[in-house]
């Protein structure tokens, strides 16, 4: 029974939500697809299809994974800009 699997992804997709993943574009789409994987593998519990349904929750989950990847990058880019623009506003200071 894939139970612990669906627990799982759902803890995984609940992540990425926390994570950000909502608000960036390309890790919101893997967020999107792990959760229809979610439900479909939910359908095929249902229909006792539990082989193909534990299949769809390792999709789900690394959907999901990635995700959160994505965001936790698009943070870590836009820090990155945000640090490098406050080190140019210093060396303008620096240079008057």
């Amino acid at each position: 029974m894939p139970q612990d699997s669906l627990t799982a992804a759902q803890a995984d997709v609940k992540g990425a939500e926390v994570g950000g993943a909502a608000e960036n574009p390309k890790a919101a789409l893997h967020l999107k697809l792990a959760k229809d994987q979610i439900e479909a593998a939910q359908k095929q519990i249902a229909d006792g299809d539990n082989e193909t349904a534990a299949r769809t929750l390792d999709r789900a989950q690394a959907d999901a994974e990635l995700a959160l990847s994505l965001a936790k990058e698009a943070k870590a880019q836009g820090d990155a800009s945000e640090a490098n623009e406050q080190v140019g506003k210093l060396r303008k200071e620096i240079a008057k």
